[in-house]
């Protein structure tokens, strides 16, 4: 399920996160991988309590852990988030705002690679919204309370800016003082 097959034909797990979701599908949801989307949170804490967790001063380990996080995200239909993610690796959510605002670790890569993870999981609210036959108010609000989005109205189409609306020929004459349309001006002779 969640394994590579290796250049010898052995199938192999490339990080211990898919190897405990499969155990988990296994033992848990009696093989059922269909479960999975449903059970998502109790997989995030099954996890949690079977893997070492990294160490905060280690953001590429914890970046790497992100990464195989957001592939089992995708992989089972649900749209990552910090949330989640400080639940499996067991560090407080408000810490990675203050990493991302710069109120700790400001001398290390911490700041950047939260910030990138919050555009990952933006992304991934973008793309479901984008992808969807219907509109998701819930949806909606998160992506305008967790990822700082917000709407803007459209512009109806007679109020483009720098369009020229359309004029009958008797307004034009009219705006500028020139003969209706009805009466054709005299025209001067042009030499042949």
């Amino acid at each position: 399920m969640n394994t590579e097959t290796a250049v010898n034909g052995v199938e192999v797990y490339t990080n211990k996160l898919y190897q405990l979701t499969d155990e988990y599908i296994r033992e848990r949801l009696n093989g059922d991988e269909e479960k999975v989307n449903s059970n998502f949170r109790d997989l995030i804490f099954y996890l949690a309590d079977r893997i070492s967790k990294p160490d905060n001063d280690n953001i590429e380990e914890l970046d790497a852990m992100f990464s195989a996080f957001t592939r089992l995200c995708a992989r089972y239909g649900r749209l990552p988030t910090l949330e989640a993610f400080s639940w499996l690796v067991g560090i407080d959510r408000n810490t990675f705002t203050d990493w991302r605002e710069g109120r700790y670790r400001l001398s290390t890569a911490h700041g950047s690679t939260v910030k990138k993870w919050l555009d990952i999981c933006k992304g991934f609210v973008v793309d479901e919204l984008s992808n969807s036959k219907f509109a998701n108010p819930n949806l909606i609000f998160t992506a305008k309370a967790a990822y700082y989005m917000r709407e803007t109205a459209p512009i109806p189409a007679t109020e483009v800016p720098g369009r020229i609306e359309p004029k009958t020929p008797e307004e034009i004459a009219a705006r500028y003082g020139l003969v209706s349309s009805t009466e054709l001006p005299e025209l001067p002779e042009v030499p042949d």
